[in-house]
């Protein structure tokens, strides 16, 4: 007998959620405190016309609202209220000006001339709305006082016209060894022919030289040395003081030149003001002082003195290894200025745990002398901190039933920064903590883990060079040897032990550039665990357990134990431009894809699997708001053998889960899924034990919008509003029987399974941590289908999910 699913789907309601929630929450800007009888500035738009793509019509839209006058952005802050919930209040609106739009208006011509646009066209439109006119308040200490609002809604249209665009790029420099320099390095050039012209990007381009040239001895160029010309038709263009008459003339002029206005830049040498600006500079001594208390002037210090490659150290302790500072430190006596050189110093050095900080000095301590003296100058931090952290997070399906589970733990930790006086980092966590529910204590958990974190790459075999050079291309490298064993014993079901043993890789860089005139900051981070060796038991599993398992085969299937014996990788790259922020991680897992060719080792304890996820999120900051945006994706295929049959789904330490304060907010950690399968329902309801649902495959989506509620002895309160949408699911049925049908992925129906929640939330902001208090509700529940599309089954006013959490979910 053959089972198909029964799902529906409903494209009406899940439309208009979004919709509903917009209205209802953000539907009322209130003003408050504004200036009786006087109009004051209510809203204020900018629009964008012409031919224009989204994204960019969308970031020009962004930078224009930034060119107004300070007096034409009214500050809105988020507040509760009621029937609304929450509305946005105009505290303070300023009094409108008419020199305020002329100001803007001034302002964004300036800002579009800086990017291209010429002749662009800004025209405003002001309405004035008069609102309880005549009335007065009748009480309170301001009976008898005007009511009447003159609220003033000023528009702007923007018409930018058409960009001009770089049409070549010159150099035109009176040192000839200058000159060289540019042409060989044109290939880097930040201006492209065909890209928009910018300003911006002209200035990054005259930073980009003189870089080019510091790295090549001339350390006293500067960025005063170089100017920028543009062709004298486009020079004229963009001047705002230009005749109409005379600026239509000289459109007409490009138009005969191009039917696209484009521009022709030349990058020039100023006139020499000091003659050193054209000398290159060499390093003269370096001295080095490794362990300089805070405070103590290097002259007075009393020290032993060693020379190492050329390099003095002046030192008055022990604490290091002189040979390991050295060799990263890339200013050696003698050799050529080269500002890279300077910054992979100063970057390495800070990066190492065993001191505070760093600073670097140049002298030229002879006049016209072109040898540079270095000092390097490092103050150690305190070797070793210890901390104590408080880890809680609870859960409850209902706040007016007693039944409820409460989880904490204690960590203590003890680091040490300066291991083999090289700046070697261990950390030594010991973790103890409870699970309570129905009969008190429900779970204890315990662990303990020690990491040894080497600043720098070491090779797994001396000949092995990957990752190579990363330290000198400005990454901040750490090979990674971790050492973990956790016990938890869930009572009257199972005891669970595991240790874990692996060797790694990590690595980072952080970098800046500029595009459509903005700053991007880009972070991208890197970590390979060539060895990752993890011993998974079940050494105690009391009879309810085995009963369990014995009447339940996907739950037996989950709770296996296993070795794991293979490599873990993840990236991670986090993208920041003016207020909008991308994080992007991604990960990979493998287990037994070699060794799993050894029969005894696949039939045996051996796990084979591969595990892979995506994450990416979105934040928007608003000042004192955020948005946030989140989507997950992850799924894992264990291809290996438990005896003669297939193990077909992941153990239950490695499959995914849903539910909780991080992921379905609706549900209780682990208690959503899967699919839309009864199958675990029906188990929570027999057996009484929930909370044990595992999957292959998960998909989650979630927003939320977080607010300042107000700030009370120096703690901030913030809520939000927010909705999640996911499931897990297997990649086979369950089980053969009907309440098994619908908990396996198909790529054709998964989006009618999965389940949505909505809520809100407080959270106390303490500055070092965050304490959350989410309340979510049920708006889909995929386990409720039975002929039905699953939204707002069984969901009343106490129907909520309570959860409590640390910090931000994500």
């Amino acid at each position: 007998m053959s089972f198909c699913r029964q799902v529906t789907s409903s494209l009406v309601r899940p439309t208009l959620i979004p919709a509903i929630l917009i209205i209802t929450f953000f539907s009322c800007r209130v003003p408050k405190d504004y200036q009786v009888g006087k109009p004051f500035v209510f809203k204020t738009s900018v629009k964008v016309t012409g031919s224009l793509k989204t994204d960019q019509r969308q970031d020009l839209t962004s930078r224009l609202e930034s060119q107004l006058d300070d007096s034409l952005q009214p500050k809105t802050i988020t507040a509760l209220s009621w029937p609304q919930i929450l509305i946005k209040k105009l505290p303070n609106p300023p009094v409108f000006d008419s020199a305020s739009i002329t100001r803007s208006v001034s302002f964004m011509t300036a800002f579009l001339n800086s990017g291209g646009y010429y002749s662009p066209q800004i025209k405003d439109s002001i309405m004035i709305q008069t609102l309880h006119k005549g009335d007065t308040a009748r009480s309170g200490k301001n009976k008898g006082v005007s009511l009447e609002q003159q609220r003033v809604t000023v528009s702007f249209t923007v018409k930018p016209g058409m960009q001009l665009v770089f049409d070549s790029v010159g150099f035109s420099l009176e040192t000839p060894e200058l000159q060289r320099i540019a042409i060989e390095s044109r290939d880097q050039s930040l201006i492209k022919v065909g890209n928009p012209y910018s300003r911006q990007v002209l200035t990054n381009e005259i930073n980009r030289l003189v870089d080019s040239f510091r790295n090549q001895g001339y350390y006293r160029f500067s960025k005063e040395d170089i100017y920028v010309e543009h062709d004298t038709v486009f020079a004229a263009l963009i001047d705002p003081s230009l005749d109409p008459i005379e600026q239509a003339e000289l459109l007409e002029k490009l138009k005969k030149r191009k039917e696209n206005p484009t521009v022709t830049v030349t990058l020039k040498q100023r006139p020499v003001r000091d003659s050193l600006h054209l000398v290159k500079f060499h390093i003269g001594t370096v001295t080095v002082y490794p362990d300089l208390p805070v405070g103590v002037d290097s002259l007075q210090y009393k020290n032993d003195t060693s020379v190492i490659r050329g390099m003095t150290f002046i030192s008055q302790t022990k604490k290091f290894k002189l040979p390991f500072i050295a060799d990263n430190i890339y200013m050696l006596p003698g050799g050529l200025y080269k500002q890279q050189n300077y910054f992979f110093t100063s970057n390495r050095l800070s990066q190492f745990p065993a001191w505070e900080y760093n600073n670097i000095i140049f002298q030229n301590l002879v006049q016209g002398d072109s040898l540079l003296n270095i000092t390097v100058r490092m103050y150690p931090a305190k070797k070793q901190k210890l901390s104590v952290s408080f880890e809680t997070s609870y859960n409850t399906n209902d706040i007016l039933t007693s039944s409820n589970t409460l989880g904490t733990s204690l960590i203590f930790g003890l680091q040490n920064r300066n291991n083999f006086k090289q700046s070697i980092m261990t950390n030594t966590n010991l973790q103890g903590g409870f699970e309570f529910g129905s009969n008190f204590i429900q779970t204890i958990l315990t662990g303990l883990s020690h990491t040894y974190t080497i600043p720098h790459i070491v090779p797994i075999v001396p000949f092995l060079k990957f990752p190579a050079n990363l330290e000198k291309k400005g990454y901040h490298t750490g090979t990674v040897i971790n050492l973990t064993a956790a016990y938890v014993q869930r009572l009257n079901l199972f005891t669970q032990i595991t240790v874990n043993v692996s060797f790694g890789y990590e690595w980072s860089k952080t970098q800046m550039h500029s595009a459509s005139g903005r700053n991007i900051i880009v972070t991208k981070s890197y970590l390979w665990k060539p060895i990752n060796i993890e011993n998974t038991t079940l050494p105690v599993q009391q009879p309810q357990f085995l009963t369990l398992l014995a009447e339940n085969p996907p739950l037996a299937l989950s709770f296996r134990p296993g070795l794991v014996i293979g490599q873990q990788f993840a990236y991670n790259i986090i993208r920041q431009k003016g207020n909008k922020t991308n994080y992007l991680l991604i990960g990979f897992e493998q287990s037994g894809a070699l060794l799993g060719f050894i029969k005894q080792l696949d039939t045996g304890r051996l796990l084979r699997y591969f595990l892979g996820s995506v994450e990416f999120r979105h934040h928007i900051d608003y000042g004192k708001n955020q948005l946030v945006f989140r989507v997950f994706a992850g799924a894992g295929y264990d291809y290996g053998l438990a005896g003669q049959s297939s193990e077909n789904t992941l153990p239950f330490f490695k499959a995914f889960y849903a539910g909780g304060p991080n992921s379905m907010r609706a549900w209780q950690v682990r208690s959503l899924g899967l699919g839309s399968s009864k199958y675990y329902s029906i188990l929570d309801t027999t057996a009484k034990i929930t909370n044990l649902r595992f999957g292959d495959v998960k998909l989650e989506g979630n927003v939320e919008y977080r607010f300042l509620l107000g700030t009370l002895f120096g703690i901030k309160f913030r809520s939000a509003v927010f909705t999640d949408i996911g499931n897990i699911w297997s990649w086979k049925p369950i089980t053969d029987s009907a309440s098994g049908t619908g908990s396996d992925f198909h790529f054709n129906s998964f989006y009618k399974e999965l389940a949505v929640d909505a809520g809100t939330g407080l959270r106390i902001d303490f500055n070092y941590f965050l304490l959350r208090f989410d309340w979510a509700y049920k708006l889909k529940n995929p386990g409720a289908l039975d002929g039905k599309d699953g939204w707002f089954s069984d969901i009343s006013l106490g129907s909520g999910q309570l959860q409590l959490g640390i910090n931000y979910p994500f």
